[in-house]
C-alpha cells in the first residue's frame, strides 16, 4: 500500500477539527436563538435577563465544570448610575428662619411643603394636583391662590411682570453663591429663570419657584416648585418638590451642573427674585372680614 500524500492528511486533518460532535461543521451564520447576555432572544426564544456584568462564561459540553475556552467571561467598564431621588419634602421645622416669618408666609410654605408630600409628577400645563402632577408656575399658580391671592398670573413670564410692576424685584446678575445681590433674598420670594426652554415671548422668563429659606440640617438654601432633575440632597428630582437653591457656579455629587435642564439641555440663567404682591396684606384683609 502506498503512503498517502502529506498534503492529503493535513486536508483530513482539517475537515475533522472542523466537524462537531455530530459530524456537521458549525457555520455562525445558520444560528438562530442564540443565547444572548442583553436581554435579547435566546434558546428556543427565551428572553436571558442575565446582567451581562455579571454572567459566566458557558460550560463546556465536552469537560462538564470548565468554561468554554472559547468563551471568556468578560466585565465591561461600569459607568456610575444616575442618583434619582425622585421628590423630597421637609417639615417646617427644618427650615432655620420659619418661625421668624409672618403668618402669611408661614402658611404659605407649610402649604407648599405639604404638597411635596403628595407624590405628584411633573405635569406641563397642570395647575390641579388633583391631576397627579403640575408644572412650575401651575404649581405656585396653585399654592398662592390657595391662600387668598386672586390676581395671579398663570405663567412664569406673567408672575416675573406682576412681581416687577407690582412689589419688589432683585435682579441678579453673578453666579457666585456668595453675592451681595442674595443678601435681601427672603423666605416666600419667587425665584425665576430664563432658558429652561425655548419660548418666543418678552420677557423670556421660562420657570418660577418658590424660596423656602435654609435647610436647617445642610445649611443650604432650599426652595418649592416642579422640575425634571433638579438636585436636593445630592439626587436628582422629578415633580413637585423640594430642591436645593444653587447658582450655576455650584455642582453636586451627581457631577451635574444644576442650571441645565435634563429635558432640554438648555443652559438656564437665574435672573433674580422678588417678594409676592399683597401677600403681606392677606391677614390685614382676612381681618377686616371676621
Amino acid at each position: 500500500m502506498s503512503a498517502l500524500p502529506v498534503s492529503h492528511l493535513v486536508a483530513c486533518l482539517i475537515t475533522t477539527l472542523g466537524a462537531t460532535s455530530n459530524g456537521h461543521a458549525e457555520d455562525e451564520s445558520s444560528i438562530t436563538n442564540k443565547p444572548t447576555m442583553n436581554g435579547g432572544p435566546g434558546v428556543n426564544g427565551t428572553l436571558l435577563t442575565t446582567n451581562a456584568a455579571t454572567a459566566e462564561a458557558p460550560i463546556d459540553s465536552a469537560n462538564p465544570g470548565t468554561s468554554s475556552s472559547l468563551t471568556k467571561k468578560t466585565t465591561p467598564p461600569e459607568s456610575p448610575p444616575e442618583i434619582i431621588g425622585h421628590v423630597a419634602t421637609l417639615a417646617v421645622a427644618d427650615l432655620r428662619e420659619y418661625e421668624a416669618q409672618s403668618p402669611a408666609v408661614k402658611r404659605l410654605l407649610a402649604s407648599a411643603l405639604m404638597l411635596t408630600s403628595l407624590n405628584l409628577t411633573y405635569q406641563y400645563g397642570s395647575s390641579n394636583p388633583q391631576n397627579g402632577g403640575m408644572d412650575c408656575s401651575g404649581t405656585v399658580y396653585y399654592l398662592l391662590k390657595n391662600i387668598g391671592l386672586n390676581d395671579v398670573p398663570r405663567d412664569a413670564s406673567g408672575m416675573y411682570k406682576w412681581v416687577w410692576t407690582r412689589s419688589r424685584f432683585q435682579a441678579v446678575t453673578s453666579s457666585k453663591p456668595d453675592t451681595f445681590e442674595l443678601g435681601p433674598l427672603k423666605p416666600g420670594d419667587l425665584l425665576f429663570w430664563t432658558g429652561t426652554y425655548r419660548v418666543d415671548h418678552d420677557p423670556p422668563v421660562t420657570h418660577v419657584m418658590i424660596y423656602l429659606g435654609i435647610n436647617r440640617h445642610s445649611g443650604h438654601r432650599v426652595m418649592v416648585g416642579a422640575s425634571e432633575g433638579r438636585p436636593f440632597d445630592g439626587k436628582s428630582r422629578y415633580g413637585v418638590s423640594v430642591f436645593d437653591f444653587t447658582m450655576p457656579a455650584q455642582t453636586h455629587s451627581t457631577g451635574n451642573v444644576p442650571d441645565v435642564s435634563s429635558a432640554t439641555g438648555l443652559q438656564s440663567r437665574f435672573i433674580g427674585y422678588g417678594s409676592i404682591p399683597g401677600l403681606e396684606e392677606i391677614d390685614g384683609n382676612q381681618d377686616s372680614t371676621k
